[in-house]
């Protein structure tokens, strides 16, 4: 019963965090002042939006999604970004556990900061710095505040990244990536040290290359689609935090 309540109460402050993730990736891409205080307002209207309004999921439902008050209609993808988070929160509590509880409020962060990072890419094909360069120097604080690596490995892991998209990106003259990537290999890297960089890299890009070739078979890209390509760095980081040292000893034992 009592991991059942912890269970309720995580989903549920996953809701509230996947509705203020919202209104983060709505008010950085308007450049809206105010971007952690001020009340929320339909878009379109600019009425301001009640208590009743802002119900994670409920409101959406209740009001079919519409704007109570313009009647104009809501995107799915607000729904969809606040239930992700609350998947994503119970899954992250559940690989985490709840023994440690500041470790398991630094990896919900991450988590959320993963889930802003990657809406925010799929929806605008941009990385915002806002978001990107404060969970930098918090994960760096904490890895090496709490000595959750040695000092080499997460040296070398945010070098590595850094150098390699870094070379991409100067090298291409930002055609081929932009300058967000590099600064979420750093991101990478300061969760994942080194040598599971290796592994979170490899993962990104082998998720990124299916999910492509998925959408080309059928018919959904072209060869000149644009494919965000931060939100699967972001899942291989996730899978080789939670499941990397599983994963090389599998493939450790077929070689």
């Amino acid at each position: 019963m009592e991991t059942a309540l912890i269970y309720i109460f995580i989903a549920l402050i996953g809701l509230a965090f996947g509705s203020f993730a919202s209104v983060i990736i709505h008010r950085l891409h308007s450049r809206q002042k105010g971007i952690l205080w001020g009340r929320s307002k339909c878009p379109r209207c600019e009425n301001e939006l009640g208590v009743l309004d802002l119900i994670p999921v409920v409101s959406y439902v209740i009001n079919k999604a519409k704007c109570r008050f313009c009647k104009k209609s809501i995107s799915s993808r607000y729904p969809i970004l606040e239930l992700s988070m609350a998947g994503l929160f119970l899954l992250t509590t559940h690989l985490v556990g709840w023994s440690n509880i500041a470790h398991l409020v630094f990896y919900l962060l991450v988590t959320f900061v993963f889930v802003v990072l990657t809406f925010y890419d799929f929806w605008f094909k941009e990385v915002p710095d806002e978001v990107s360069i404060p969970a930098i120097i918090f994960v760096l604080i904490y890895m090496a505040g709490f000595k959750q690596m040695t000092p080499f490995s997460l040296t070398l892991g945010v070098g590595v990244p850094v150098l390699f998209f870094g070379s991409l990106f100067f090298g291409s003259r930002g055609r081929w990536i932009g300058g967000g990537d590099i600064r979420i290999g750093a991101l990478m890297g300061g969760l994942l040290g080194w040598p599971m960089i290796l592994m979170g890299l490899f993962l990104g890009y082998l998720t990124g290359a299916f999910y492509s070739l998925i959408g080309l078979a059928i018919g959904k890209f072209n060869r000149r689609t644009q494919i965000p390509f931060v939100p699967f760095l972001l899942l291989g980081t996730y899978i080789t935090i939670f499941w990397g040292t599983k994963l090389l000893t599998w493939y450790q034992s077929w070689i």
